[in-house]
């Protein structure tokens, strides 16, 4: 009787790690695939909606104002601190990117369970964050850790270059559907002196409130 409790408790246990495994795996190829579709649903809404007249309210607000206020020069920092609103998305944009998909979560989730619901709704609320802080740090430059790394400044030429060719280079976050979609124009190494001018410009842009104050 007491071998047949401990087989007994050994499989239950054994049964209940299996289960966390399949839950968690579930899980995360519930986040790595609504990742992945994040960069394809950030392209068609940027190239669609922000860079078409589909609807004007983002037309406006992206291609006319944010556009218009940061190009591919001096402009693409900011120069303005009440500019600064017109690089980030309105509030509200967040809950209602992120309801947008909720059918398309909920339609995964009734074929391969809620793990894969929620893996996907974290990694959507994930790239909107990262596309929220990594669109600031490019135009409104700092001496932040992530502005000295290599996958940063390349992201950042990346998307320089759409502020040069706008339908090009549409990704912010994950550049794949641009390299699927045919849209990606490729990242020049950036040339020594230029790279030392746009920090040097940066450093004086950051420099003369604390001098004036």
């Amino acid at each position: 009787m007491r071998k047949e409790q401990i087989y007994a408790s050994r499989k239950g246990r054994g049964t209940l790690i299996e289960l966390v495994l399949l839950v968690f795996g579930q899980g995360l190829l519930g986040f790595i695939g609504m990742f992945a579709y994040a960069s394809f649903f950030e392209w068609t809404l940027h190239k669609y909606f922000m860079h078409s007249l589909l609807w004007n309210y983002p037309f406006q607000a992206h291609a006319l104002v944010h556009h218009g206020l940061f190009r591919a020069d001096y402009s693409y920092h900011l120069r303005h601190e009440q500019d600064k609103k017109k690089v980030t998305f309105a509030w509200w944009n967040a809950p209602g990117l992120l309801l947008l998909n909720v059918p398309l979560l909920l339609g995964l989730a009734s074929l391969f369970g809620w793990s894969v619901f929620w893996g996907g709704m974290i990694a959507l609320a994930l790239y909107y964050a990262l596309y929220e802080s990594l669109h600031w740090c490019m135009h409104v430059p700092g001496n932040r850790w992530v502005d000295q790394t290599r996958f940063f400044r390349w992201l950042n030429r990346h998307h320089y270059l759409h502020h040069r060719y706008a339908f090009q280079n549409l990704n912010v976050v994950f550049p794949l559907a641009d390299w699927v979609l045919g849209s990606l124009v490729p990242v020049a190494p950036p040339h020594p002196v230029h790279a030392e001018l746009l920090a040097h410009r940066a450093k004086r842009l950051f420099a003369a409130p604390a001098s004036q104050s």
